[in-house]
Formats: C-alpha cells, structure tokens, sequence
C-alpha cells in the first residue's frame, strides 16, 4: 500500500520509477531534496517576464530516475531529452512547486517551455528550466515573494541561502538583497514533514 502511494506521488511530479523495495524503506518513507538555484528573467524594457532556476537533484533520486536509462554516447542527449520532458509534464500538474507573489498578489504563470536537463559530474541530475509569467510586470517599486513548496511533503526543495536567488547588475541598483524565509507548515500522512521556502526582494 505504502508503495503504490509513493509511486503515485512520483509519478504525479515525474519523481516516478520504483522505489520502496522493502519493509524498512517503506516505513522510514522517501525523502528527497532539490538544490535550487535562481534568477529573475526580465524582458529589454527590465520588467519582470518570469524566473530561471536551476534544480539539482540529490545522488539518490538521479539514480532512480536514470536506472536503466541508456547514457552510452552516443545516446546520452536524446535519453536526457526525453526524461526532461516527462518530468516537466509531472512538474507542469504540481505548478512546479513555485508560486510568484508581487505585493501579496499571486501572478499567474504558463507553462515552462525552455528547458534543458543534464547530468553533472557528480552524476546528480540539473533540471535547468524558465517558469514564464502570464504577463510581464514593473519589478520597480514593488515586493516580490518566490515561495516554493512540495505539497506531497516528500521532497525537499531548497534554496539553502538567499544568495541562491541572483539579481543582475541593474536589479542590485534598485532592489534590496533577496532574503530566505523556511517554514515549517506541518506534518503529513507518512512521517513527511511539509516545507515552504519564501524568497523575497525588496524593491521599493
């Protein structure tokens, strides 16, 4: 039971492929963490056309995700390819675990559409995408909020500091020094603890 939840869960954000495989890893759940990296993309005019970010999977879900999957060279491209696009399918359903608030107001976003996937040399898995907003927005004078949460509470994504959200050389002129927030929200069925990441920029 505690497996065919999990892979659904998986499958659901395209974190998909088997894991619980006995009693204790199912007891002790699955847990997996994203190191996130980001920028704010704007358009020539400087108003603000959506966020770059940067996910880096931790060791243990890059294997799972890539077991079996064919990385010889002459392959390697098109595999990574292909998984890319089945994980921006499953992230596309969870509203990739980011919602943008300008002074409080959620600001409607489409879907992703640039998009690439590698793998480091560490063999971890960097899902490199631009989460376009709807519209394009005046970033100056205004409070912007990157608030980033799994709902399934079974991964973790994290900014680890706010130097992890990168301002270009003109944002740095008007806008403060982003800074991190990490709540803890609750706990959830399955021993997993559900997480909220706010980064905020202040540019008033």
């Amino acid at each position: 039971m505690v497996k065919k939840q999990l892979n659904t869960l998986l499958s659901a954000a395209l974190l998909c492929l088997l894991f619980v495989t006995s009693a204790t890893s199912s007891a002790a759940g699955f847990h997996y963490q994203l190191n996130l990296t980001a920028r704010l993309a704007t358009t020539p005019a400087g108003e603000l056309s959506g966020v770059e970010m940067s996910w880096i999977y931790d060791p243990e879900l890059s294997a799972t995700l890539m077991d079996g999957e064919d990385l010889s060279e002459s392959n390697r491209e098109a595999t990574l390819k292909k998984r890319a696009a089945d994980i921006l399918d499953g992230l596309l359903e969870m509203k990739y675990f980011t919602t943008l608030y300008l002074d409080e107001k959620v600001l409607p976003t489409v879907a992703v559409e640039q998009y690439n996937l590698q793998l480091t040399k560490e063999s971890q898995l960097q899902l490199n995408l631009t989460l376009p907003l709807a519209e394009a927005q005046q970033l100056n004078g205004h409070l912007l909020k990157v608030v980033v949460s799994d709902p399934t509470a079974v991964g973790l994504a994290t900014f680890l500091t706010a130097d992890r959200l990168i301002l270009d050389e003109s944002q740095k002129k008007t806008c403060a020094d982003p800074t991190l927030e990490q709540k803890q929200l609750g706990d959830v069925d399955g021993g997993h603890t559900l997480m909220s990441e706010t980064m905020t920029v202040d540019c008033r």
